[in-house]
């Protein structure tokens, strides 16, 4: 019935034109020198230190701190002083009780400089000096004196609180401002020294940069040069091989049906198998 078709085999070369290879001898050494060598790494310094403005800056600032301090200390021990029972104490309090001395000590300069004396004196005018009435006159004196200095005393204390109160938060909100203040001058010099540190690091990133591009320009320059070379007409590509020999048994069987069909349609009958016959000897006859 015939022997087992070979199998195809094909190779697909690909030819360079004269142009192409031309371009390619010359990338070729860079190509080479390159697969060759291991890239250099910069040497210099690659991050920019403190400016002097900056560790001015930096000295200024921590100089500040013991008055930064100082202010949040002030702050604590008034907020403490202003949320305890203290505020109400005269004791604790000498401002406060400064105050209530200097309000109060009129009522009783008039107590005993003019109220007592006028008493007694229209005592002794009357003849009742010593007497019951004197002392129920001056008693009432004394107790009016001393009711008009106790109203007067919680005044001067409830007003004293309010503005003093209202100070002392006025001035414990104003504390972190005051705090930072103290560093103003430290955060100005250090901003010039920022912006001065950008422009040394940029500087030094540039210098990187262009050492980077010195070692890697010619490989790139050789890459470039392929990628021009692969768009260059005129280059072409060859295939060789083998094509498949076949089947001698395989294309009787098929002259065969092709040959009975047509024996059918031309002499039906014994057409059919005259026409088979003759199909299937066509492939040895001119295989």
């Amino acid at each position: 019935m015939g022997g087992t078709p070979s199998q195809p085999t094909q190779t697909t070369q690909q030819v360079l034109s004269p142009e192409q290879r031309e371009l390619l001898n010359i990338t070729m050494p860079t190509i080479k020198q390159y697969a060759a060598a291991v890239p250099q790494r910069y040497q210099g310094p690659t991050t920019a230190g403190f400016t002097p403005e900056q560790t001015a800056g930096q000295n200024m600032a921590l100089g500040a701190v013991p008055s930064i301090d100082t202010i949040g200390a002030n702050a604590a021990s008034a907020n403490n002083f202003y949320t305890s029972g203290n505020i109400w104490d005269p004791a604790a309090n000498p401002h406060l009780q400064g105050a209530i001395d200097a309000a109060v000590r009129p009522v009783y300069t008039n107590l005993t400089e003019r109220a007592l004396p006028a008493i007694r004196s229209g005592s002794i005018q009357s003849g009742n000096f010593g007497g019951s009435r004197q002392g129920i006159a001056e008693g009432a004196a004394i107790r009016d004196a001393g009711t008009i200095a106790a109203d007067t005393a919680s005044k001067i204390a409830q007003d004293q609180y309010s503005t003093n109160v209202n100070a002392q938060q006025r001035a414990i909100a104003m504390a972190p401002t005051v705090q930072g203040a103290q560093t103003a001058g430290a955060q100005v010099t250090s901003g010039v020294g920022d912006v001065r540190q950008a422009m040394d690091q940029a500087r030094i990133n540039s210098g990187v940069n262009a050492f980077n591009f010195d070692q890697y320009a010619p490989f790139m320059n050789a890459r470039d040069i392929l990628s021009i070379m692969q768009g260059l007409p005129g280059g072409s590509t060859v295939s060789t091989g083998n094509t498949p020999t076949p089947n001698k048994a395989m294309s009787a069987l098929g002259g065969a049906a092709t040959g009975a069909a047509l024996g059918s349609a031309l002499m039906p009958g014994i057409g059919t198998g005259v026409g088979a016959a003759g199909g299937a000897l066509l492939p040895f006859l001119f295989g």
